[in-house]
């Protein structure tokens, strides 16, 4: 009950001195959560639109962020903070936790944990994940 933020400061000026890798990792893991929270069984129509629109900005805002763009700076501070909204309401999956161990406990690569969150959807949902990633 304690774990979720009451506020949160999304500032884009903020991101603006991270380097390149950093933003690049951060904005993998926001593209991951909101793909996780779209195809987890949880999902319905409410988070289901939080997802895609957060799907979408980041796909158009991650490139210019790394660029260190303004515009995708606060793309991509709305397309997480959109994310976040979906997420938050449906949960992610038991592999998204295990994986924060694994990439403490070992020398695994976050980048390398994203791919592999991203690969084990599959086996999380019991319908077609076809016509979700379609939508995609």
């Amino acid at each position: 009950p304690h774990d979720m933020p009451v506020s949160a400061v999304v500032d884009p000026d903020m991101m603006s001195s991270m380097p390149k890798g950093l933003t690049a990792s951060t904005g993998m893991d926001a593209l991951t959560h909101a793909i996780e929270g779209y195809t987890t069984k949880a999902a319905w129509e409410m988070t289901d639109m939080f997802h895609i629109k957060a799907i979408e900005i980041i796909g158009k805002s991650l490139r210019s962020a790394v660029a260190n763009e303004k515009e995708g700076r606060e793309g991509m501070a709305l397309g997480q903070y959109i994310a976040g909204m979906g997420f938050s309401n449906v949960g992610l999956g038991i592999d998204h936790s295990m994986a924060h161990t694994l990439v403490l406990k070992t020398k695994i690569k976050k980048t390398q944990h994203r791919i592999n969150r991203l690969k084990s959807l599959k086996q999380r949902k019991s319908v077609d994940l076809k016509e979700i990633y379609d939508k995609i």
